[in-house]
């Protein structure tokens, strides 16, 4: 992974992803660190490219495209991904 990607970790949860095997791993871990990743982040664990890489979502709370996903959903919420409104907070499960 990138350095400039790393940014914002701390060393011991750097230390955790890079132990990682998959991409699957990488995302398990920062959800368990409660560590929110970026767009840029998630594009490079997931590999990019997809249909829900380049997706801007809006916030219906107020209106920004600032946003971040940073959970794929499991159980009733698998094919979708958590977002988050970077601006105010707001956030919501959209589909993939």
């Amino acid at each position: 992974m990138k350095k400039e990607l790393l940014e914002g970790l701390t060393e011991e949860q750097i230390a955790r992803i890079r132990e990682c095997k998959s991409n699957e791993e990488i995302l398990k871990v920062a959800k368990e660190e409660g560590v929110e990743l970026t767009d840029e982040q998630l594009e490079a664990v997931s590999g990019g490219g997809g249909s829900c890489s380049s997706r801007r979502y809006t916030c219906d709370r107020c209106g920004s495209d600032l946003t971040s996903r940073f959970e794929y959903g499991t159980g009733k919420h698998e094919g979708w991904h958590h977002v988050k409104c970077n601006k105010c907070g707001n956030t919501w499960w959209a589909e993939i």
